[in-house]
Formats: structure tokens, C-alpha cells, sequence
């Protein structure tokens, strides 16, 4: 199964798939933080106008993952430790959440396509030569099923936007250093508690991964 978005433009409106097309580049770590993003020569290698990319600027700009610049169009959102703090910690909290809410209405169904994807995680990484898009790829598709699990719209849109800034961060940050990989073995106390139906060791197993990631990042960050 293929993950990775690649970029492009599809067979959407040309301007939500220029923005999607963007978003998931700054995500992957496509651009450095702070460099910038030449509205013309994006526009001709995603075949569509400069006045397309700049709309799907304006979104992105909204959302945090770029910032306008007075003539210089946009860059990427530099690096910030207060943001990434800011970010990890709400989606601790709201993860959490999610899957307290989840383990109240997982099905077998749904445990069965978790454990699936879970092992599907655990081969790539067994892998003689892991690629690090491909586990990223993986991991992302893991929390966005088990969010959708919980039944809560606006919970589950609020934390995809925040994990995808979270991951534009650590696409430059983390992964650059091979710092807390994808691993199959992160995500079994969490598919573990679904299967018992336990709302609180599912809330606590994955406030735990979060933070894991949190403490990661401000390690980093203090070092460097």
C-alpha cells in the first residue's frame, strides 16, 4: 500500500489539490524551515496558476505551515520551540481523548485493520534498508484510522491539522537524526487496550506515545 503523496496536482478542484499537494510536501520535509516557496515556479511544476498557488499560500499561512512574507511570497514556518510545545502538548491531551473515546466504540473490524497496519509497520521497519517516508507514511495512517474510531468530527479534524504541523516539524527536526522512528512495538499497548475496551489504559498508553515525542523534540531543541 502506497502512503506518500506524492507532488502533484490529481483530478480535484486544481486549487485544493495544489494546497494538498503543498501541505503534504512541507509535511514530508520537502523544504528546509525558513526557505522559500517561488510561487512561479511551483505554479509551472504543478501546471496550474500563480494566482492558484498564491489562494493555496492563504491557507497554508492560516494553518501555520507557512508564513507570508512582504516581497518575498512565503516561506516555511521556521522552526519554533514554543509552537512545538504548544502543539505536542494539545495533541497529548486530545489524543488522549481519542482514544478513551475509541476504546468505548472500537469494533473488531476496526482492531483488526489497526493490528493490520501495525504489521505492516513492523515489516518496513525489519527491512534490511528501512525508508524512513515510507514508516513515517505508516505511522500517520495508523492514527488518522484510530482517530476516526472515536465518532467525533471536530475532535478528529482539530488533531489531524495539529499532527500534520507536528509532522512538518519533525520531517526537519526529528528524522533528519533518526530520533524516534516509527516502530511497530510504540502502538501495541495502545491496540492492546481497545481490545480490552479499557477507555483509561488506551487515554493513558497514548498520552505516553505523545509525549514521547514532546521530551524528543525539547531535547533537540535545548541541545542544539
Amino acid at each position: 500500500m502506497q502512503y506518500a503523496t506524492e507532488f502533484r496536482v490529481d483530478v480535484k478542484t486544481r486549487e485544493q489539490a495544489a494546497y494538498e499537494a503543498l501541505r503534504s510536501a512541507i509535511i514530508q520535509g520537502r523544504w528546509a524551515e525558513g526557505e522559500p516557496l517561488v510561487g512561479s515556479r511551483i505554479a509551472e511544476e504543478l501546471g496550474v496558476s500563480r494566482i492558484t498557488v498564491a489562494n493555496a499560500f492563504k491557507r497554508l499561512s492560516a494553518e501555520g505551515f507557512i508564513r507570508l512574507v512582504p516581497h518575498k511570497e512565503a516561506i516555511v514556518a521556521p522552526l519554533d520551540a514554543a509552537d512545538i510545545r504548544q502543539i505536542y502538548l494539545m495533541r497529548a491531551e486530545l489524543e488522549a481523548l481519542s482514544a478513551r473515546e475509541s476504546a468505548t466504540y472500537a469494533t473488531e473490524s476496526d482492531i483488526a485493520d489497526l493490528t493490520s497496519i501495525n504489521d505492516e509497520l513492523g515489516v518496513a521497519e525489519s527491512s534490511a534498508e528501512p525508508d524512513l517516508r515510507h514508516l513515517r507514511g505508516i505511522d500517520i495512517y495508523f492514527h488518522r484510522r484510530l482517530r476516526r474510531i472515536s465518532r467525533m468530527p471536530l475532535l478528529i479534524s482539530t488533531l489531524d491539522n495539529l499532527a500534520d504541523r507536528g509532522e512538518g516539524y519533525r520531517a526537519r527536526l526529528l528524522d533528519v537524526r533518526f530520533l524516534v522512528i516509527p516502530t511497530a512495538r510504540r502502538h501495541v499497548p495502545i491496540i492492546a487496550a481497545l481490545e480490552r475496551r479499557d477507555a483509561a489504559a488506551a487515554a493513558s498508553a497514548m498520552h505516553l506515545h505523545v509525549t514521547e515525542g514532546l521530551d524528543a523534540f525539547m531535547e533537540v531543541l535545548n541541545r542544539d
